[in-house]
């Protein structure tokens, strides 16, 4: 028996998988905005200088921002992947504590993006950071869907869809941390832009009786 095949011989609760994932998700949304800090205006009553005091931690907002909406995106697919697999095994779980890794470690690379905001360094650290994480959860999703789905998703659909995020996450978020050392703008513009493909999950479930395919909701 292959080792990867022994993983498969210990079932683990998917609830309790779920339920473990959901809080570090919480505290790592959490921990991404205590990187905020009020700026030190010498006089409050001036709103020039406020305005410029704001200006000065506007790229520690923007890093915040894009990191914020990664890592809730991230959340709404372990969701929906945890969704469409019919159980879990200790596969499933070292997967998805290798994904937490990378996910508790996203609060630094954000911290330092925007603190140093034009160092290519800082960007590409970033990029390359958040473009592990998408890779660890396209496996998480790959392992769930080859060996848990439910039958209620069509198969082909899924193994097309894998592929896709594939792609669309890992090789553009590196891709733009690779960008970044020509120009740190556009790894910018390609950090903001890669999670609106991502919006809505990838794969709908037919419903019993329902004559073509939607999206069911728990």
């Amino acid at each position: 028996m292959a080792f990867s095949e022994k993983f498969k011989q210990w079932q683990f609760s998917k609830t309790r998988l779920e339920a473990f994932s959901d809080a570090v998700f919480a505290i790592v949304i959490t921990l991404l905005v205590l990187e905020i800090k009020i700026p030190e205006i010498e006089h409050p009553e001036n709103v020039e200088e406020v305005l410029h005091a704001l200006k000065g931690v506007s790229h520690i907002f923007f890093s915040w921002m894009i990191s914020f909406f990664f890592v809730a995106l991230m959340w709404l697919h372990h969701h929906q992947i945890m969704h469409m697999a019919t159980k879990s095994d200790y596969g499933v779980v070292w997967i998805n504590t290798i994904l937490l890794f990378f996910i508790t470690l996203i609060p630094f690379p954000t911290h330092m993006m925007g603190s140093y905001p034009s160092q290519p360094i800082m960007t590409a650290i970033w990029g390359a950071t958040v473009g592990l994480t998408s890779l660890v959860l396209t496996w998480f999703y790959y392992y769930n869907t080859k060996n848990y789905l439910k039958s209620s998703f069509e198969k082909e659909s899924v193994r097309k869809n894998v592929r896709l995020s594939l792609f669309a996450g890992p090789l553009l978020y590196l891709l733009a941390a690779s960008l970044s050392f020509i120009n740190v703008n556009i790894a910018y513009v390609i950090y903001a832009l890669v999670p609106l493909l991502y919006i809505l999950p990838l794969d709908k479930e037919m419903l019993p009786g329902a004559g073509n395919n939607s999206a069911e909701t728990e």
